[in-house]
C-alpha cells in the first residue's frame, strides 16, 4: 500500500487584520518540505501523526509512506496566493515523483479563505485528484469548525472531523481517518452521506460536553456504538468566515445507506433545531467586573474576550478590559495579557522594577483603542512554555520575549504573539497564578474550559469589540447574511443528504 501524506492547515478570520503570507506562516507555525514532515509529526499531537501512527501499526508490512508539504498557520486573515502557490508547488511535485499511490491522507483545518477564494480546501483536493485519479482513495481530517462545501465532498472518499469542542481529539481524528481509509482499501463497503445547514452560530455559545450540542454528540456517540454508523462528524462552521453561502454540515459513514441517510438527515436536523439556543449570552465588562468585585467565592472569576482570541484570527492586542479595570474598578485584583511588541522592548530596556508610562493595546488592529497608564515592570521572560492542556501536555510554544506590567492591582503579560491561548500555562509560565486574583480575563472561546473550569468560579463571556466578535450581528459581513442564520432564518429546513457508495 502506497500512501502520500500532507499538511495545509489554518482557520481563517476574514475579518483579521492579520495578514497570512508566507512570513507570517513562518513566524506562527511552520512550511516544512516533504523531507521535514515525519519527524515533525511522529513527535507532536497532530491528526496527521495519528495517521501515521495507524498506517505503521495496521497498514502491514507492503506499506509504503511518502511524504507531501506540510504548512501550518495559526488563525489569522484570509491566506496570501502566495502561500497557496508554494503549498501546491511542493505537493504537485510530490504526488509526481511518487507515482502511482493508493491513497493520499490530507491534514487541513477546513475552513481556509484565500484573498482570491472562499473554498481553498476544495481548490487543492481538486488539484490532488486531478492527479492521482479516481480510484486513489483521499482521506482527509479537520477541525469541527470546518466549512465543508458539496464541492469538498465530491473530491474526497473519507471526512473526518474533531468530535469535540474543546478540542481534545486531535490525534484520534487523524487516527479515524486513516483507519476508515484502510477499511476501503481493504475493500469494505461503506456508505457516505452529507447535509450542509444554513447557519453559522457563535463558537463561544456551546461545547461537546453540556447542552444541547452535547447531547447531539452523544447520540451520534451511541449511534456508531450500537452499530448504526461507523462514523460520524458534526461541523459547526467558522463563524467569522464570510463566504458566499455558508453552511454547517453533517458527515456519516454507514455499511447500510439507509443508515446513513436517516442519521444524516436527523442529525442536520437536529442542530438548525437548536439554533436559537446556541446563541452567546454576552456580558458588558463593566458587569463582569462588578461580579467580581463582588463576590464572596475564593476562586476567580473568568472574563472571556474571545473577540480577541488568536485562536479564532484575532490579533491578541484588544486593551478594552483593561481599560475598564484601570479607570473603573481600580482595586480589583486582575490579570490580562495584551499583544504588544513596543511595550515589550520598552519594558526590557526599563528593567524589572522601573515605572513608567506604557501605552498599550492596538498595534495591530487598527479598530483597537489603546490605553495609557502607568505600569511596573514586575517581571522579564524569554517567552517559552509547555502546555499542560488534556491531548497536548508538555507541547512547547514560543511566544518571543515577554514582560509582565503591575499596573495598580492588574498584571498585564505583554507578548509579542500569544499561542495556547486556553491553557493555564500561559499564564502560570510567567508568574500569574489565576488562583490569587479576584478575575482573570481569557482571550479564547471555549479552549480553556477543560483547563480552566476546574479551579474558575463563574464564567463569564465579556461582549468586546474585535475580530472574533461573538455578536457575529454586528460583523462587517458582506456575502454570509444573505443565505444563513441567523440572517436568514427558515422555519421549514429540511436537509437534503447527498449519499455516495464507496468500496465494496
Amino acid at each position: 500500500m502506497r500512501v502520500l501524506l500532507t499538511e495545509f492547515r489554518q482557520e481563517s478570520n476574514s475579518f483579521s487584520p492579520v495578514t497570512s503570507d508566507l512570513r507570517y506562516w513562518r513566524a506562527n507555525g511552520w512550511t516544512l518540505t516533504p523531507a521535514e514532515l515525519y519527524p515533525k509529526h511522529t513527535s507532536g499531537f497532530t491528526a496527521l501523526g495519528g495517521m501515521i501512527t495507524v498506517l505503521e501499526q495496521s497498514a502491514g508490512p507492503d506499506l509504503e509512506m511518502v511524504f507531501g508539504p506540510g504548512f501550518y498557520a495559526q488563525s489569522g486573515g484570509p491566506v496570501t496566493p502566495e502561500v497557496v502557490e508554494e503549498y501546491l508547488t511542493q505537493l504537485t511535485s510530490a504526488l509526481d515523483e511518487a507515482g502511482s499511490l493508493d491513497a493520499v491522507l490530507v491534514s487541513f483545518h477546513g475552513a481556509l479563505q484565500s484573498t482570491v477564494s472562499d473554498d481553498v480546501e476544495s481548490d487543492i483536493l481538486r488539484k490532488v485528484r486531478d492527479r492521482v485519479g479516481p480510484n486513489c482513495l483521499v482521506g482527509v481530517s479537520t477541525d469541527l469548525h470546518g466549512f465543508i462545501t458539496p464541492t469538498l465532498i465530491e473530491q474526497v472518499d473519507v471526512l473526518c472531523g474533531y468530535q469535540t469542542y474543546p478540542h481534545v481529539d486531535v490525534v484520534e481524528t487523524g487516527s479515524r481517518a486513516a483507519t476508515l481509509v484502510l477499511s476501503l482499501y481493504r475493500g469494505a463497503p461503506l456508505y457516505s452521506a452529507y447535509a450542509a445547514i444554513p447557519m453559522m452560530v457563535p463558537a463561544a455559545a456551546y461545547t461537546t460536553g453540556v447542552g444541547p450540542f452535547g447531547d447531539l454528540i452523544s447520540h451520534a456517540h451511541a449511534l456508531v456504538a450500537d452499530g448504526t454508523l461507523e462514523d460520524f462528524s458534526v461541523y459547526q462552521i467558522q463563524p467569522w468566515l464570510d463566504v458566499e453561502r455558508p453552511n454547517s454540515a453533517v458527515v456519516v459513514y454507514s455499511k447500510s445507506p439507509e443508515h446513513a441517510e436517516a442519521a444524516a438527515a436527523e442529525l442536520a436536523t437536529r442542530l438548525y433545531a437548536m439554533r436559537h439556543d446556541l446563541e452567546a449570552d454576552l456580558h458588558s465588562v463593566e458587569e463582569i467586573a462588578a461580579r467580581a468585585a463582588s463576590s464572596e467565592s475564593s476562586k476567580p472569576v473568568i472574563l472571556v474576550d474571545s473577540a480577541d482570541s488568536s485562536n479564532a484570527g484575532a490579533p491578541g492586542d484588544s486593551a478594552t478590559v483593561l481599560g475598564v479595570l484601570a479607570g473603573s474598578f481600580p482595586d480589583l485584583r486582575a490579570a490580562t495579557i495584551i499583544v504588544d511588541s513596543p511595550a515589550v522592548e520598552a519594558a526590557f530596556a526599563a528593567g524589572v522594577g522601573a515605572t513608567q508610562t506604557f501605552t498599550l493595546g492596538g498595534t495591530i488592529d487598527p479598530r483597537a483603542v489603546p490605553v495609557t497608564v502607568e505600569g511596573r515592570v514586575r517581571s522579564l521572560h524569554d517567552g517559552g512554555f509547555d502546555v499542560e492542556g488534556q491531548g497536548s501536555a508538555g507541547k512547547h510554544i514560543e511566544l518571543g520575549r515577554a514582560a509582565v506590567l503591575r499596573v495598580g492591582h492588574v498584571d498585564v503579560l505583554v507578548c509579542h504573539t500569544i499561542s495556547g491561548n486556553g491553557d493555564p500555562q500561559l499564564y502560570r509560565a510567567f508568574g500569574i497564578d489565576q488562583k490569587m486574583y479576584d478575575l482573570v480575563v481569557v482571550k479564547a472561546n471555549t479552549s480553556f474550559r477543560a483547563g480552566y473550569e476546574p479551579f474558575a468560579g463563574e464564567i463569564y463571556l465579556a461582549d468586546t469589540p474585535g475580530a472574533a466578535a461573538s455578536d457575529i450581528r454586528n460583523l462587517p459581513f458582506t456575502k454570509s447574511h444573505l443565505h444563513a442564520f441567523p440572517w436568514v432564518d427558515r422555519a421549514d429546513f429540511a436537509p437534503e443528504v447527498v449519499l455516495h457508495k464507496l468500496g465494496g
